[in-house]
């Protein structure tokens, strides 16, 4: 009786035109690695590619994500395609900036995935927007340590954590969040550990050269923060000494 392949996982990887298509494609590109390339380099067999990545966007139409990047997406929202998973990964969104009120279709969208069951992770400054779905209200998150003001003025149900790379929402891991832009790498580890094998993570964090975050974020984070001052005067004062001692 023939060996039955085993099936795909669907890993969709949403991209907007604010998207770092170094995250975008990296994620996309090591994913769809996983299970071969280790196997080509030391001569093995390949297994069946488990990963089937695609981009899902606001619409199916060609657009340039950050820096001019192409992107050609693989589905859109209105589609509803089918996933395992869902990664939300960094675009480009400033400090002081604000998402709320930003693509409502992907808001929806997530909602529904969360419902059915859908594995939702976050990196960087992707978590900014499952923070706006509402579906880390009341629950342990991290992003990019730059974003603490952001989430405690702009989302203070979410209980965030500066320090470390990975975050477990709940327990069962449906929602994991990842720390700063290249977290990504650590993100990604744990989603080929966890849905393919640890012992595949291993051989593409050697492929790759990545090395996990285990120290966290706090080393690679400012010690001063030029956070503005609520009071009025104060704020003054800061941006004088700034404009007459940075």
């Amino acid at each position: 009786m023939p060996k039955r392949e085993p099936s795909f996982i669907d890993a969709l990887i949403v991209a907007v035109p604010e998207s770092a298509g170094s995250a975008l494609y990296g994620m996309l590109d090591m994913l769809s690695a996983a299970g071969m390339l280790w196997q080509s380099l030391v001569r093995e067999d390949a297994h069946p590619r488990r990963f089937r990545a695609r981009i899902v966007a606001p619409t199916r139409e060609p657009f340039k994500c950050a820096n001019g990047v192409p992107v050609i997406p693989d589905a859109a929202f209105a589609d509803a395609p089918e996933a395992d998973l869902v990664i939300l990964l960094d675009f480009w969104l400033g400090p002081d900036e604000v998402f709320k009120g930003r693509y409502p279709e992907l808001m929806e969208w997530l909602r529904a995935m969360h419902r059915k069951g859908v594995a939702l992770y976050a990196a960087c400054s992707g978590s900014v927007m499952l923070a706006e779905s509402g579906l880390l209200d009341g629950c342990p998150a991290t992003s990019h340590w730059g974003y603490q003001n952001l989430f405690r003025t702009q989302y203070p149900k979410v209980r965030f954590l500066p320090e470390p790379s990975l975050v477990f929402a709940d327990p069962e891991g449906c929602i994991v969040t990842a720390g700063g832009v290249t977290s990504w790498h650590d993100l990604a580890m744990h989603i080929i550990s966890r849905h393919m094998s640890p012992g595949e993570a291993i051989r593409i964090a050697k492929v790759f050269l990545l090395k996990l975050h285990g120290e966290g974020q706090l080393p690679y984070a400012s010690l001063i923060r030029n956070e503005p001052h609520a009071d009025a005067l104060v704020r003054k004062c800061q941006e004088w000494l700034k404009a007459h001692y940075a």
